[in-house]
């Protein structure tokens, strides 16, 4: 094999590594773009993105902090978690000067009902959650979420909270929740007193 015909086979070789590796590269990037389509597919209606934040806020920490507030931060309109950081710094305050009380959101963070229990066959079971899209509209949407006992257990009351989305950025995200009770998670967090 002559100088110039080695030179030229390796030459070759290396470009064809070269391409070798932008395909892979390629592939690679296409596999994760998809990947990421289909997150955001999962998550693009306020039906969705009800389930994806109540899975994950029913297996994290209730308490009403900071990080657990910044661990849900993916699913809150600006607008709400702006009221989130404004709440925990009144409460900051109001602690200092009642150390011994219970603060506003004492009982944990205000997405579900308190925790009760019920026996069922002797059995400690805790309230479910099934999620149902009301509507969606342009950049408002609303879903309920009906938090039930199983069939068995003498305290059948179920409570719904119903939860209003905005889009946002194109995610779906929580803006507020009504309670059913003549208020709402935005009007708790604008109350003038502590």
């Amino acid at each position: 094999m002559s100088m110039d015909a080695a030179l030229q086979f390796l030459l070759t070789d290396d470009v064809g590594r070269k391409h070798m590796t932008i395909n892979k590269l390629t592939l690679s990037l296409t596999m994760i773009f998809s990947l990421g389509l289909i997150a955001v597919a999962q998550q693009n209606s306020p039906g969705n993105a009800t389930k994806s934040f109540y899975a994950f806020d029913r297996s994290h920490s209730q308490v009403f902090n900071r990080r657990n507030i910044d661990a849900r931060k993916g699913w809150f309109s600006a607008a709400l978690y702006k009221l989130f950081l404004y709440e925990l710094r009144r409460e900051a305050a109001y602690l200092k000067k009642n150390p011994n009380d219970k603060p506003y959101f004492g009982d944990g963070l205000p997405f579900q009902p308190i925790d009760e229990t019920c026996k069922v066959g002797g059995r400690d079971t805790h309230r479910s959650v099934s999620v149902h899209q009301e509507f969606q509209q342009k950049s408002r949407g609303a879903a309920t979420a009906t938090f039930s006992f199983p069939k068995g257990c003498t305290d059948g009351d179920k409570v719904v909270y119903t939860i209003g989305l905005v889009l946002e950025h194109g995610r779906w995200v929580i803006d507020d929740v009504n309670y059913g009770e003549d208020t709402s998670l935005k009007q708790r967090l604008h109350r003038k007193d502590y």
